[in-house]
């Protein structure tokens, strides 16, 4: 690329000093025929005004060149005697020298002039174009169009094509963070690389800029209008279930009433019908803690969630959820285990009861009827941890995440008790409201299961106690 470079700014010099040369030979075929009829000392007119023809379109270099040249040409043609570089009268040197120093001083003046006024077009046509450049790119929305604009836009002002490449080193970064840093290639019709000057670079750089920031711009709107979205379908959602679980929540319960009045009468009923009364039971008590969930999480997500904090062992909030899961658990084993002496802590002892018996109940969804669940609870630096693990088949992996999210479901991934994806939700919502954490991981092999880790601060007992 710079031998190139090399190569065109000397092909470029060739043609002004030969435009130079051309432009004494033009003087001198005009001088001419007027050799005999007019006094060769006015005849230097005529190469004064191809000295500024020259300084103005061709630089002061050439200029320069044509000056001596013309002195050189109006000796040889114009002197007695003629075709020589002899001259007879010695008045000729003053001649000669005041001819080349006007020359050279109008040259001078005329080349600093052209270059002048040339930066003051330049920078007009600069600015006109920044002006255009920034107008077209506030009128798009999209990325693309940005792209597409500025790569059109960009190649006609230099002359060229353009071309965006990424930089590749930028991994993990977003377009427009790379825009700086990527390649805009200008290229000409033969896609020859194009030598840039100093104010093609400085031009270069505040496009580049321009998109940069354009970019930034349109992808700060579709972020904000991807959020309004979710934002407004995260609220019409939540109306729709607290609507819907409120309404749910009277039927269900004279639903409920009258099942325990037919569970009275059991002893005169068939056993197939006390099978499905019970069955219908165990459904009914599945729905009314859906509708209680989605009552609980819609009230979450309003942020109308309020602690009621008081100081408690972390064991009899426990205890409470182990006992108020007994009858679910059936032949599965819950196991307890603490190590070291466990401080109280200031909390919301209801929710936080729910938070347990949310993960048991899950752990319980996921195990084999003879299967064991062990809650672990550990004193950490200015951390009271709750370890719940389990011996089921474990998280999919890439969902330890997810499975947080509201409305997730595994039913796809063949677990059949899966519930409706409120529980571990609301239990994330809670701890993160305590200022607390909750995470879940795979147990590490050979052994298979879950563990589901809750970390509740202790100085909120020091500064609530």
């Amino acid at each position: 690329m710079r031998l190139m470079q090399i190569q065109n700014r000397t092909r470029q010099i060739l043609i002004n000093y030969s435009f130079a040369l051309a432009a004494v030979l033009i003087c001198t075929l005009l001088c001419l025929p007027l050799r005999e009829r007019v006094d060769a000392i006015s005849l230097t007119m005529v190469y004064l005004a191809g000295v500024v023809i020259a300084a103005a379109r061709l630089g002061i270099g050439p200029a320069i060149f044509t000056s001596f040249l013309s002195v050189l040409a109006f000796n040889f043609f114009f002197t007695k005697p003629y075709h020589s570089f002899e001259f007879y009268d010695a008045s000729y040197y003053f001649t000669f020298s005041v001819m080349l120093i006007t020359s050279l001083i109008v040259g001078s003046m005329t080349a600093q002039l052209s270059r002048l006024l040339k930066q003051t077009r330049d920078e007009e046509r600069d600015t006109h174009a920044l002006y255009d450049f920034a107008r077209g790119l506030s009128e798009l929305k999209s990325k693309e169009e940005i792209i597409e604009f500025a790569k059109e836009f960009i190649g006609n002002f230099f002359g060229g094509k353009s071309i965006f490449a990424e930089n590749s080193n930028n991994s993990g970064k977003s377009l427009c963070d790379n825009v700086t840093a990527a390649s805009v290639i200008i290229t000409n019709k033969n896609d020859d690389l194009v030598g840039f000057s100093n104010n093609d670079v400085i031009m270069h750089r505040t496009f580049a800029g321009l998109v940069t920031s354009a970019i930034a711009r349109a992808e700060s709107d579709e972020k904000a209008a991807l959020y309004r979205f979710e934002s407004d379908n995260e609220h019409l959602r939540n109306m729709l279930l607290s609507s819907l679980a409120h309404d749910l929540r009277t039927p269900l319960t004279i639903l409920n009433g009258t099942l325990s009045n037919l569970f009275k009468h059991r002893k005169s009923l068939p056993r197939e019908g006390v099978n499905e009364l019970t069955s219908m039971s165990m459904q009914l008590n599945r729905l009314q803690n859906f509708v209680a969930n989605s009552l609980r999480m819609a009230s979450i997500s309003s942020g109308a969630i309020k602690l009621n904090r008081e100081t408690y062992t972390i064991q009899e909030i426990i205890g409470a959820a182990i006992t108020r899961i007994e009858p679910q658990k059936e032949n599965r084993k819950i196991l307890s285990t603490i190590n070291g002496v466990i401080p109280m802590v200031s909390l919301d002892g209801a929710m936080m009861e729910q938070v347990m018996f949310n993960i048991l109940d899950n752990a319980i969804k996921h195990t084999a009827m003879d299967g064991e669940i062990r809650v672990k609870i550990s004193n950490s630096i200015k951390m009271v941890e709750i370890a719940i693990s389990d011996n089921g088949e474990g998280i999919r992996a890439g969902s330890e995440q997810s499975i947080f999210d509201k409305f997730y479901s595994d039913r796809e991934q063949g677990h059949k008790n899966s519930g409706t994806g409120l529980g571990l939700a609301i239990c994330k919502a809670i701890v993160n409201a305590h200022g607390g954490s909750i995470s879940a991981t795979n147990v590490e092999p050979p052994a298979s299961g879950a563990i589901f880790k809750i970390c509740l601060p202790i100085e909120s007992a020091i500064n609530n106690g």
